[in-house]
């Protein structure tokens, strides 16, 4: 697994490239900011058994109710969710968490890529 964390400005590109993804392979995507908008999440399954992808990024590993700060509505091939303005996230570390989750398999090569602006305003 590779996570690229590539900062211009108040602009943040995130790119994750998963191989052997499970539903329960996990990524560590450390920002080095404690407040950031998350513009756009782009999930997809390039290879592999699953079918379909249902990503979480979450403020904290495994993280699940209110440690989730953008989560999929439904599974697909491809997620391509966006927010017009952004959703207004913080994290305490300035590290956030990303699952894919794939619906099936452990090997699985998944491309994920997330647009994010620093700040809250």
């Amino acid at each position: 697994m590779a996570v690229t964390v590539s900062r211009q400005g108040k602009e943040i590109a995130v790119s994750i490239s998963e191989t052997s993804a499970s539903s329960s392979t996990e990524s560590t995507i450390t920002l080095g900011v404690q407040k950031f908008r998350v513009l756009r999440q782009i999930c997809q399954v390039t290879a592999g058994t699953a079918a379909t992808v249902d990503p979480v990024l979450a403020r904290t590993a495994g993280g699940t109710g209110i440690n989730v700060l953008m989560e999929n509505d439904t599974a697909a091939a491809t997620c391509d969710n966006s927010v017009t303005g952004g959703i207004a996230c913080f994290s305490s570390d300035g590290v956030i968490y990303h699952k894919s989750v794939p619906n099936a398999g452990s090997d699985n090569a998944i491309s994920t890529e997330y647009a994010i602006l620093v700040g809250s305003e």
